[in-house]
């Protein structure tokens, strides 16, 4: 009689994992849930924000920055508000909230600075696209590309080492990267993002740019929340293009983008990957 394999437990607990990055960015998940709130009103969002000291100082810091070439010196979240409108305030605190964020622990791969330039870049590189095809969808386009791989953070979280031990080098493609992740975590960082949206009580619309971003594709037609997967994956390739990568150089496939379904030109693409590291480094300004 011969005896049934044991079928292979996960080395991980990813749901655990995501209960203890939501510990350990105490009060992220419940500001991000109010910024990518499309309907939020402008008196939460400036409440929050004077209740978290910090987070107002990088506010305001950026909202002096070249980036919103702002004229004169903007001092109170509610000028900032004023001039730059909602729409920007969430970003720029969005984009403070990865400060808060679980810092990595000994052996894990990836360079924290890194992942948060390269979600900045995609950031940008989203919300540019979305102006650029007329979807309609800056704001939104923002928040997914900034969060696009906060799925690194909980497999990261969950497993370390085993993130070391899965690091892509310039020779593997995007495939096979993605591969190593499902081989050792059951899942891929995409996924994984899915996960958290769900986790945090993040909004549903965030789900499908987060979890498809590795292939996504979409019709020339997409508009508004529609478009929101195509965008996020394009903006991570001109993010990698730009020199923002979050693995090493080579890495990722370069066919693996849907560049011709948003109907643009190969100058319009070069001229927004071209622009990106200025806008980062902008929008990095120390408080």
């Amino acid at each position: 009689m011969t005896s049934m394999a044991a079928a292979p437990q996960l080395p991980v607990d990813i749901e655990r994992a995501a209960r203890a990055l939501r510990i350990g960015a105490a009060g992220v998940p419940r500001l991000l849930a109010l910024l990518c709130n499309p309907q939020v009103a402008t008196a939460a969002v400036l409440e929050a924000l004077r209740s978290e000291p910090t987070l107002a100082a990088r506010v305001l810091k950026v909202a002096n920055s070249p980036y919103y070439r702002c004229r004169g010196e903007v001092g109170t979240l509610q000028r900032a508000q004023q001039m730059l409108g909602l729409s920007a305030l969430r970003g720029i605190a969005a984009a403070a909230c990865l400060d808060r964020m679980a810092p990595p622990r000994a052996g894990q791969a990836f360079d924290p600075q890194r992942l948060r330039r390269h979600s900045l870049a995609v950031a940008v590189a989203a919300q540019q696209l979305s102006g650029a095809t007329r979807a309609g969808v800056d704001g939104e386009a923002f928040m997914a590309g900034l969060l696009h791989d906060i799925g690194v953070l909980l497999l990261a979280q969950a497993d370390p080492t085993g993130m070391a031990a899965y690091q892509p080098s310039a020779a593997v493609h995007e495939a096979d990267a993605l591969q190593a992740e499902r081989d050792h975590f059951g899942t891929e960082h995409a996924q994984a993002a899915g996960l958290l949206v769900q986790s945090w009580s993040l909004p549903d619309w965030l789900l499908a740019p987060l979890s498809t971003h590795h292939q996504a594709s979409a019709a020339p037609s997409a508009m508004g929340l529609d478009a929101l997967p195509a965008l996020v994956a394009l903006a991570d390739h001109l993010a990698d293009r730009a020199g923002f990568q979050l693995w090493p150089a080579g890495a990722l496939s370069p066919d693996a983008t849907p560049l011709a379904a948003l109907g643009l030109t190969a100058e319009t693409l070069d001229s927004l990957a071209a622009a990106l590291p200025a806008q980062v480094e902008q929008l990095l300004a120390p408080p």
